[in-house]
């Protein structure tokens, strides 16, 4: 018997295994939405059901009350809060990371204070005092914010006013009618806001932070634990759709069956838009392995000197299981189950 068939021997009689998935509505972690809809996780005998959430960071609750396999969460300091204080999960595989060339996100300052001569980093001693508009506090948009206010020599702790919590589609708004001053946003989100003139791209995050960890897919401990085999072949399906995720990031017009998928199932929700904005989609690492030392590089500044969001640091062995991704890879290798 082939590897590929013992793979799957003894399954093709029984009910496909159950996969409980968080998602969110972003274009990093796209390979979740490519495998699933283009029939990766079907093929490895997986059955997977999906929950949205507005913010991945609300998955951390689902986890806990066991309603959860695994989710796509934002790499933020309530994900190290959460782990530290003893949540259920850990970190398994890459969602997607600014590496340079494919940042996802972006800075935009207000069309007034460019015209007054903000143009590059350099400037942004001139947003003291300013509003700065990020999704949510500890988030890897207030990181790289921070970082970038850090190179103007400015106290991102204090030299700003961090407006938070105000979903990104609103603050690209606000930072139009200059209700905010600077935002970071994603990149389709900073695209639009400034082909509508409501305040330009000063910055790509992945030239302030290079392969910033964005987001990732945490897993229940209990279910890798007793469903092993099962979360393995999820991450064997997720790692098939990378390279398609990869491929159509480079090539959008190659790849327009991906680009609908994008479209489809991210916030976004425009072909052409998605098309556009290629390569900044977030770029997810082919082995699915995450960016260990940014995620750990981001505790550490969320406990620094500037911010006390993260009260007690987790360890890096509390906080990843990179085996997923590397028994995922080595069976991928063996059993071939999508061919050459």
């Amino acid at each position: 018997m082939s590897l590929h068939a013992a793979l799957l021997a003894g399954k093709r009689a029984n009910a496909a295994d159950l996969v409980r998935v968080g998602e969110v509505a972003f274009s990093c972690g796209g390979a979740f939405y490519i495998a699933r809809d283009k029939g990766y996780f079907k093929k490895l005998n997986l059955e997977i059901e999906t929950r949205r959430f507005e913010n991945g960071s609300s998955a951390v609750p689902s986890f806990i009350a066991g309603e959860l396999d695994f989710a796509l969460m934002p790499a933020d300091a309530s994900l190290f809060n959460g782990v530290a204080k003893g949540a259920p999960l850990v970190v398994v595989l890459d969602g997607g990371r600014n590496r340079r060339g494919f940042g996802s996100t972006v800075i935009n300052v207000s069309q007034v204070l460019h015209e007054d001569g903000v143009s590059r980093v350099r400037d942004f001693d001139r947003l003291k005092g300013k509003k700065f508009g990020v999704p949510a506090l500890g988030s890897v948009h207030q990181y790289n914010a921070s970082l970038s206010l850090l190179k103007a020599k400015l106290d991102p702790a204090k030299d700003v006013e961090w407006i938070a919590d105000v979903p990104q589609p609103e603050l690209m708004r606000m930072l139009g009618r200059n209700e905010v001053d600077a935002t970071d946003l994603t990149y389709q989100l900073g695209f639009l806001a400034q082909n509508n003139k409501w305040g330009p791209i000063i910055i790509n995050d992945d030239v302030i932070v290079p392969d910033a960890q964005l987001c990732i897919f945490a897993a229940h401990r209990d279910f890798l634990a007793k469903n092993r085999d099962a979360a393995v072949r999820f991450a064997m399906g997720y790692l098939r759709a990378i390279k398609d995720f990869n491929a159509a990031a480079r090539d959008p017009w190659a790849h327009p069956d991906i680009v609908d998928i994008l479209a489809q199932n991210t916030a976004v929700n425009d072909a052409e838009l998605v098309r556009a904005t290629a390569p900044n989609w977030s770029y997810i690492g082919e082995d699915g392995v995450p960016v260990v030392a940014s995620m750990m590089d981001m505790q550490d500044f969320w406990s620094g000197k500037h911010f006390t969001l993260v009260e007690k640091k987790a360890s890096r062995q509390q906080l990843f299981d990179l085996n997923v991704a590397k028994e995922a890879k080595a069976r991928l290798r063996k059993a071939k189950p999508f061919g050459n």
